[in-house]
C-alpha cells in the first residue's frame, strides 16, 4: 500500500511558525531578522496599538495583521533568493 504524504496545511499558525524558525537561519541578514521577530511580536501581543473601542481606528491595527504576515513571507523569501533581494 502507497501512503500518501500529507499536505501541510498553509494556516496562518504555520505560517507563524515557519517565520520563527526562520529566525535561526545563519544567512539571513540581522536587519531582516530583526523586521520579522518585530512582526511576529506584534502578530502574537495581546495588545492593540489602537484600542478596538475607537470607531474605525481601532480595528485598522487588526486588518493590519495578514498584511504583516505577507511582508513577514516576503522578507524571508527574498533572503532565500538572492537576485530578488534589495
Amino acid at each position: 500500500m502507497m501512503q500518501m504524504k500529507a499536505k501541510t496545511r498553509q494556516t496562518p499558525v504555520n505560517k507563524v511558525k515557519s517565520l520563527v524558525t526562520s529566525l535561526f537561519d545563519t544567512k539571513m541578514k540581522r536587519r531582516r531578522k530583526l523586521m520579522v521577530l518585530g512582526i511576529i511580536l506584534y502578530i502574537v501581543s495581546p495588545v492593540d496599538f489602537i484600542p478596538d473601542f475607537i470607531p474605525m481606528a481601532g480595528y485598522a491595527d487588526d486588518i493590519l495583521i495578514p498584511l504583516l504576515l505577507i511582508i513577514a513571507e516576503k522578507l524571508v523569501s527574498s533572503e532565500d533568493n538572492p537576485e530578488h533581494a534589495n
